[in-house]
């Protein structure tokens, strides 16, 4: 009887210890599970296929630095155009350029190489080529024409040597003088290529052409004096939607006359097109690479109470 009592009491304690067992060891699992879940949080890293999307769309929409576009062209088609004038035959011109004098003896703008100033080409053996004489005269020469419709940034560089009648007293005063002139109208009417809205980089105008002595650009600004030699005039040319043309133009008084001026080495750039031909950059993002996910610790087996 005895015996019979301690089996059946033995009996109902293990059917109280092993439910309690179970849950202990179910709650100790699911402790290891989110501890693991918490560290790979805390190392930006994911435990489940959730927590990979979620970090791949952490990652594009972060704050970090955005890679530099790389150097994009201002235009779509960049143009040049040149004229050194030595393929030439003088006095002859460039085909299509036009030399007139509207007032004043000959010669004409021609092509030339030999004589004043000195020296008479920048790129040898040519250079255009106009007198200065001692009576009143305006000499034009109307050059390039132009058309850059919906085109930008237009820039004429060309070299030049003058010696042009101007004071000797006064060096901000001129008496005969060139100027650089542009149409917009396809050569009907021309003016001045700062009133036109263009500007000068480099070598621009020196002087100021008297009012007194009947010079066809009184009172205008120009290149007038001894340039001593070959320079650089960089120009920025002024936007023009028609046809137009460039003029170089030598006006003289009647006060006396000097060497003359002569003008080589013409290149001319522009921009094709409108907009820009560059992409938005679009950074790429990088993924790090998962660590090893941390395992849970096995629990010991229970051992059967007997």
């Amino acid at each position: 009887m005895t015996k019979l009592k301690g089996t059946f009491i033995l009996w109902r304690l293990r059917l109280i210890f092993w439910p309690l067992f179970s849950l202990a060891v179910v709650i100790a699992l699911l402790g290891a599970i989110s501890s693991s879940r918490a560290v790979g949080q805390r190392g930006g890293e994911s435990t489940s296929p959730g927590d990979v999307h979620r970090n791949r769309v952490d990652v594009l929409g972060g704050t970090g630095p955005i890679p530099t576009p790389l150097p994009c062209p201002r235009c779509w088609l960049p143009r040049t155009q040149s004229e050194n004038f030595d393929g030439l035959t003088p006095p002859e011109l460039p085909p299509g350029w036009l030399a007139t004098n509207a007032l004043g003896p000959p010669p004409l703008w021609v092509t030339s190489d030999s004589g004043v100033p000195m020296p008479p080409a920048d790129s040898p053996p040519n250079a255009l080529f106009i007198d200065d004489p001692d009576v009143v005269s305006d000499k034009r020469l109307d050059g390039w024409f132009l058309d850059f419709f919906e085109d930008c940034c237009v820039r004429l560089t060309f070299r030049q040597t003058f010696n042009l009648e101007a004071s000797e007293v006064d060096p901000n005063l001129g008496f005969d003088g060139g100027v650089l002139e542009i149409s917009t109208d396809g050569g009907n009417t021309f003016q001045d290529i700062l009133a036109a809205g263009g500007s000068f980089v480099s070598g621009g105008y020196n002087r100021t052409i008297a009012a007194d002595r009947g010079s066809p650009i009184a009172g205008r600004q120009a290149w007038s004096g001894n340039s001593a030699g070959f320079i650089t005039t960089v120009v920025n040319v002024p936007a023009i939607q028609k046809s137009g043309r460039l003029r170089w133009r030598m006006a003289s008084d009647m006060s006396g006359g000097a060497e003359g001026w002569r003008v080589d080495s013409l290149y001319m750039t522009w921009c094709e097109g409108m907009g820009t031909p560059c992409p938005t950059p679009t950074p790429t993002p990088t993924r790090a690479t998962p660590s090893p996910r941390p395992r849970p610790t096995p629990m010991p087996r229970p051992i059967p109470l007997e």
